[in-house]
């Protein structure tokens, strides 16, 4: 079997008016890429239906090496400070070839 090695994915659930905001922290605080797809749901900020663009939610993916996470999460955080609705958690991913994940977005 193929060797696996550890890594943190933190996955952001939110509008997309915010996914450039998302990309410019993405840059900021070291990821080497991110995966943003389309998300429809319900929670407490009401239905989602992504059926227009008014009310589309976006899950914007980065998976990072551990190092990187607490600064990450630091930019997320400021956000949600200036009231901006994200529901963010990290899991724990293993990949294949770790180096994909060190070198930063230029």
């Amino acid at each position: 079997m193929p060797s696996l090695y550890p890594e943190k994915l933190v996955t952001i659930i939110t509008t997309d008016v915010l996914e450039a905001w998302l990309a410019k922290i993405v840059r900021k605080r070291g990821a080497s890429g991110y995966t943003v797809v389309r998300a429809r749901g319900a929670g407490s900020s009401g239905e989602q239906s992504s059926m227009l663009d008014v009310d589309t939610n976006i899950k914007f993916h980065v998976i990072l090496p551990e190092e990187r996470l607490a600064g990450m999460l630091e930019g997320l955080e400021c956000m949600m400070k200036k009231g901006h609705h994200l529901t963010v958690f990290v899991s724990e991913v293993s990949v294949l070839h770790p180096e994909k994940y060190e070198r930063p977005l230029e």
